[in-house]
């Protein structure tokens, strides 16, 4: 029986650092915040969980799409893998012992993937009741 194609190009060691259970959010930056809530709501149906000066936050099951009017439009910034079980000592010690150079934020770590892509983990369940606190995090 041969490895399946992803196994091929990166071989898995014993365990996982961690282990996603959804895609919490994306975040994307936008050239117009009103003009792409509205629009990502009329095209998805996606729901308004929250909305400020800095952002909107969309969600639909149990994800989300943040909008940013920052950066270069039309691109990505970031993604959030969430977790089960989310204990921040215990997430940050499995990160560091990984080499992946955590950076605290609200119930998450950001780090880097190997093409620089900002990749966010923590509380699956981040933000998407009640939104979340604008707290002005930049990735190193």
């Amino acid at each position: 029986m041969g490895l399946a194609k992803d196994e091929a190009f990166m071989p898995m060691k014993n365990e996982p650092v961690c282990k996603a259970q959804t895609v919490n959010h994306i975040a994307i930056s936008v050239s117009d915040l009103a003009r792409s809530r509205d629009w990502y709501r009329q095209t998805f149906g996606l729901r308004l969980i929250q909305e400020s000066a800095e952002s909107v936050l969309l969600g639909f099951g149990e994800s989300m799409l943040v909008l940013r009017a920052e950066g270069t439009p039309g691109t990505i910034s970031h993604f959030m893998f969430g977790i089960d079980d989310y204990d921040a000592d215990k997430l940050r010690a499995q990160l560091v012992a990984a080499d992946l150079d955590p950076q605290k934020d609200s119930d998450s770590f950001h780090v880097r993937d190997p093409d620089g892509l900002n990749v966010q983990v923590g509380d699956r369940g981040l933000g998407l009741a009640s939104g979340i606190v604008e707290n002005g995090f930049k990735m190193k």
